[in-house]
């Protein structure tokens, strides 16, 4: 007894130390999405006050989302922080440790309800899979972004809705219990609407439970999966409404096969992430995979037939681990396209990190002894913090982050795009700038980047040729500057006409940055033009 004791110290220990690997980032800057459209330019979350926090359930704070509860969180950090990235940092990860905590419990519960023989081992062992959770390298970019936010609080209330559930199940199913539960899985969809997959799992977690339970009626067993269904039903229809409006979703049908195939591309880039988190990349181009990637796909879902096959017969802490770590993927799968920056990211592995770690649990479950625990979980952890050293480090630098990415992948539009905009552009290096656009393996989407360009150098120009009275050369700039803008929006919108098509719609973010800066940017361009019009006239 006194081994296991000291295994538990260690790996209390060995947690609240891969915790403080983060706090670096307490101290970094803000990135990309964190300047523009969630927080420090959206003046309804900067300037609204108590009595007006009721707008959040009536429209999207933001131009893309409605998630009122990640917005709220921003809304009450600039009442706590103001400016201060800094106040940012502390909540992300004040959420970061809450989401610990909550992979600590389901583990525990389902520990309980799974292996009751193992009840005395229970903490400990749930302890392990929380560090494991926790020092996960792919974690880093969650924990760091304040723009990720919204993974944080999904993430969070959706492995508490688990474990509430599973808590629920080992008491008789109490009305309250159940309720709480499927109320913090409703609360993550407004977190993210990803957490709508979650319902997967829990509905393998009702059937697992529905045959041990024989105390309880059926109607409370199927009218409780009733509600959870009913709840993600109503959030998937308002998601899809909002997509539909802010362009999150598009319209894209390239083909059955096509659409297959992506699958299958996201998903082998996703659980390569999972199980092999390095090199780390804020970019992951998925077209880059051979056709092996088909086997990995058949792999995945042959594992995850027989883990649903064991969890027919028995209580299984891998087999449910396997359904928690492949479940919440499906909705990144592209097959209804609600496009984001990236087809994979390390962010959408923030819940399957924890179905790894519950089966690595029934390994160290089964050993037995201390240890070998310890030294398996030494193993494991000690890599995996280097990395989030390293990681955590290199978001500490927003420009040599972003340089970084695009040495690693040079032909990558994602990259080859965020190169032009944030730094080439920044830096009046326009020749470099049109050499990579044109190597940019669309030519709607190197048309429209080459706009940019154009647009860019006229736009400076006017801006050093501006001055109080009206002359000859400004006039001609201001013209060509007008122009310019026309042409942009010329070639945005005919980009966006060949994205019904496109395999890969992740070149649809090329056209999302443009129409963001010409939002941004550019946001003076409609004033100039009609001045300039006015004038002449």
């Amino acid at each position: 007894m006194a081994a296991w004791q000291r295994l538990q110290t260690t790996v209390i220990l060995l947690l609240v130390l891969s915790f403080c690997l983060y706090l670096p980032s307490l101290f970094h800057d803000l990135f990309t999405d964190d300047h523009i459209y969630l927080a420090y330019t959206n003046r309804f979350l900067r300037e609204s006050n108590w009595s007006e926090l009721y707008q959040f359930l009536l429209r999207p704070a933001n131009p893309l989302e409605f998630l009122p509860l990640r917005d709220f969180t921003y809304w009450l950090d600039f009442r706590l922080y103001g400016d201060e990235p800094l106040g940012f940092h502390v909540t992300n990860l004040v959420w970061y440790a809450a989401s610990g905590l909550a992979s600590f419990w389901l583990n525990r519960e389902l520990i309980l309800l799974c292996q009751p023989a193992w009840a005395t081992r229970a903490t400990v062992l749930s302890l392990c899979g929380a560090l494991l959770f926790v020092v996960h390298p792919a974690h880093v970019e969650v924990v760091d972004w304040i723009a990720s936010r919204k993974d944080l609080v999904a993430g969070t209330l959706g492995l508490l809705s688990a474990a509430v559930l599973v808590h629920a199940m080992r008491r008789h199913w109490p009305s309250r219990a159940l309720l709480l539960s499927a109320l913090l899985l409703g609360l993550a969809c407004f977190g993210k609407a990803a957490a709508m997959a979650d319902v997967l799992f829990v509905t393998v977690l009702i059937g697992l439970g529905w045959a041990g339970s024989s105390d309880v009626s059926r109607s409370r067993k199927l009218s409780t999966l009733l509600l959870y269904w009913t709840l993600v039903a109503l959030a998937f229809m308002i998601h899809f409404k909002v997509g539909e409006s802010s362009g999150i979703r598009i319209e894209n049908h390239p083909g059955l096969f096509a659409v297959l195939e992506r699958a299958s591309l996201i998903l082998t880039a996703l659980i390569g992430i999972l199980l092999f988190p390095y090199p780390l990349r804020f970019y992951y181009d998925v077209y880059q995979f051979g056709e092996w990637h088909w086997l990995v796909t058949v792999s995945a879902a042959l594992i995850l037939f027989v883990s649903l096959r064991v969890l027919s017969q028995r209580r299984s802490l891998w087999a449910l681990g396997v359904v928690l770590t492949l479940s919440p993927l499906a909705i990144y799968l592209q097959l209804v396209p609600f496009t984001t920056w990236s087809l994979a990211s390390e962010r959408f592995v923030f819940v399957p990190v924890a179905g790894l770690s519950l089966v690595l649990i029934d390994l160290l479950g089964r050993m037995n002894s201390p240890k070998k625990i310890a030294w398996l979980v030494l193993l494991i952890v000690l890599p995996s913090a280097a990395l989030v050293w390293s990681r955590v480090a290199d978001w500490g630098d927003s420009p040599a982050l972003l340089n970084r990415e695009y040495k690693l992948q040079p032909a990558f539009h994602n990259a080859v795009r965020d190169r032009i905009v944030f730094t080439l552009l920044p830096e009046k290096r326009y020749e470099e700038a049109t050499v990579l656009a044109q190597k940019v393996p669309r030519s709607y989407a190197a048309e429209a980047l080459l706009s940019l360009i154009g647009l860019e150098q006229v736009y400076r120009r006017m801006s050093e040729t501006n001055s109080a009275t009206v002359s000859d050369e400004s006039e001609t700039v201001r013209q060509e500057f007008c122009n310019s803008v026309a042409g942009l929006k010329v070639t945005i919108r005919n980009g966006y006409e060949h994205i019904p098509n496109e395999h890969d719609v992740s070149f649809n973010n090329i056209l999302r940055t443009l129409d963001r800066q010409m939002k941004f940017r550019y946001a003076d361009a409609k004033n100039i033009c009609a001045r300039g019009s006015a004038v002449s006239e």
